[in-house]
């Protein structure tokens, strides 16, 4: 995954091989330990309940539907001093009509201290834009114990729970992926999932309540990164993994899927891994439902939309220049692949297209859905200095 803006051709070749080659920041677990690592639950901010939302934005109209030409005439025009530019994107469309955008790397504005945080949340209504704020106008989620950055992979909205306050409306699961970064802008080594918890109540502003590990730390790029994709159906979530396989020039990540029961969301112990003919808890008996050839990329959307599982992603990997929907019948698949949008990788550029993602829960003109793909720029200063230029796009596809 292109996390970084500031790329050169060397170091790109080996995060597209996942050979970035970093120090754990610890000894080794002893044997026993590693045969049983604790899933931790984690701290979260005493005053994570004092975030807030900036500027103010008018509710959602259910009636106007919201565009790409919309949405791209917005994020270019917006004026937030702690959002220039940013990645990823995964959404949750709240009971209002909000959307929540979880991104990741967030370049800010010049006045502000540190110019980049590890992610960060903007609430639309329409077209109009707030930013969630912490009281220390950090990350909305903190760095782990170990000083890991948490980058967000896909994101749920849930109905509120038994236990939650009397006043949420709105529950939002986002998949995070544990990252140690190295000791440039270039190196990092995805090291586990991270489930993030925040509830919407009477302020209308997202605020984290709870962090748990879901997969232990485990510094293997072979590994099975889960939580690259999430979908809801009924009171199952169903939890997609890539993996890099490390095939010469192979770029696509192969795909796997594991599901959970609704009410153990974050509980990587109650995970069942689809072996090709059954649900069962062994993930080393996971098989892979994409090849990696023609695979996705390491992130990628999946969604239950009208009846059809589709996931949306590169075609190939983030290196190919074609946007495709896979569909299927069933979470598992098998699912086809049908072209659908030109993204060009656009190295020889300057700027990178790469990671798109669909939003089919975001109200659009009939027959249409809502992508959008992440941009950045390979000379990581012009990026501080023009963040503009880095910012995702929109677009609308077919509504599959």
């Amino acid at each position: 995954m292109l996390r970084r803006s500031a790329v050169l051709a060397p170091v790109l070749g080996l995060l597209l091989t996942g050979c970035a080659a970093l120090e754990a920041p610890a000894p080794a677990p002893s044997p026993a330990a590693a045969a049983e690592p604790a899933l931790r639950s984690l701290p979260v901010p005493e005053d994570a309940a004092e975030s807030r939302l900036e500027p103010a934005c008018p509710p959602a109209d259910p009636a106007q539907p919201v565009t790409a030409d919309g949405l791209n005439t917005a994020f270019a025009e917006m004026n937030l001093p702690y959002w220039k530019q940013s990645d990823v994107g995964t959404t949750a469309v709240l009971e209002d009509g909000r959307v929540v955008w979880v991104w990741g790397d967030t370049v800010r504005g010049r006045e502000v201290r540190p110019r980049m945080a590890d992610n960060s949340i903007l609430v639309s209504s329409g077209t109009c834009v707030s930013q969630v704020l912490t009281p220390d106008e950090g990350p909305i989620v903190p760095e782990t114990p170990e000083e890991f950055s948490l980058w967000p992979l896909s994101a749920l909205r849930l109905d509120p729970r038994p236990g939650d306050a009397a006043d949420v409306t709105d529950v939002i699961v986002v998949y995070f992926s544990r990252v140690q970064r190295g000791i440039s802008n270039f190196d990092f080594e995805e090291r586990g999932t991270t489930v993030a918890t925040l509830t919407v109540g009477a302020s209308g502003v997202p605020v984290l309540t709870e962090l748990r590990e879901l997969t232990p730390d485990l510094p293997d790029v072979g590994s099975v990164h889960w939580g690259a994709a999430s979908a809801l159906d009924g009171d199952t979530v169903y939890l997609y993994g890539t993996r890099n396989t490390g095939e010469a020039l192979v770029y696509g990540r192969e795909l796997y899927v594991a599901r959970l029961p609704l009410d153990a969301v974050a509980d990587g112990t109650a995970m069942e891994f689809w072996d090709g003919t059954s649900w069962q808890p062994e993930e080393s008996r996971a098989i892979p439902i994409l090849d990696a050839v023609d695979g996705s990329s390491q992130r990628l959307s999946v969604d239950l939309v009208d009846g059809t599982w589709v996931a949306f992603s590169k075609l190939g990997g983030d290196f190919s220049d074609t946007a495709a929907v896979w569909t299927s019948e069933n979470p598992s698949g098998p699912f086809t692949a049908e072209p659908l949008l030109s993204v060009p990788f656009g190295w020889e550029t300057g700027v990178i297209s790469y990671m798109p993602l669909a939003h089919p829960d975001i109200p659009t003109e009939p027959g249409q859905m809502i992508v959008h793909y992440s941009r950045n720029i390979t000379d990581f200063a012009q990026l501080f200095r023009q963040p503009e230029l880095g910012i995702p796009r929109f677009a609308q596809v077919p509504r599959p």
